[in-house]
């Protein structure tokens, strides 16, 4: 009954953890983030009440959960439905930041397998910049009865 052929159905176990993914990010991905969006606030690139220029909120907001996913799976066929994501804090230019989740949940709906992964961001000292939640199509063929 499984259709997804790069991750079979059976391998996929809630509450298994995921990651950790780390990297920094640096001012110059700030700003081609901020002329890839037309978005140049200058909280982004020059300074903010936190102390010097912050990441902007959703920098690779909608990767991370496929990077997660990729560090136990073959995710390059899967398909993002549904995001979530809380703010909690800043992300300071130059910090590292550390990514760490979970299997949350899987269904099938409509024929398509889904996972539903849970996950934070932190930076190098510990303080927590976003918590997400991503719903994520494992394949787009539909399951079947064969």
């Amino acid at each position: 009954m499984d259709m997804s052929k790069h991750i079979p159905w059976d391998t996929v176990i809630v509450g298994d953890t995921l990651g950790p993914i780390e990297y920094v990010v640096d001012k110059e991905a700030v700003e081609q983030y901020c002329d890839d969006w037309k978005d140049p606030n200058p909280i982004y690139l020059e300074d903010s009440p936190f102390g010097g220029p912050v990441v902007p909120p959703a920098f690779r907001a909608g990767l991370d959960s496929f990077r997660l996913l990729a560090t136990k799976f073959d995710s390059h066929a899967t398909v993002g439905v549904k995001t979530e994501h809380q703010y909690i804090n800043p992300a300071k230019i130059g910090k590292r930041l550390i990514t760490t989740g979970k299997i949350a949940d899987k269904y099938i709906k409509r024929g398509i397998e889904y996972v539903v992964i849970e996950y934070s961001l932190v930076d190098e000292d510990g303080v927590e910049i976003r918590r997400s939640v991503d719903h994520i199509a494992l394949s787009v063929e539909r399951v079947t009865d064969s």
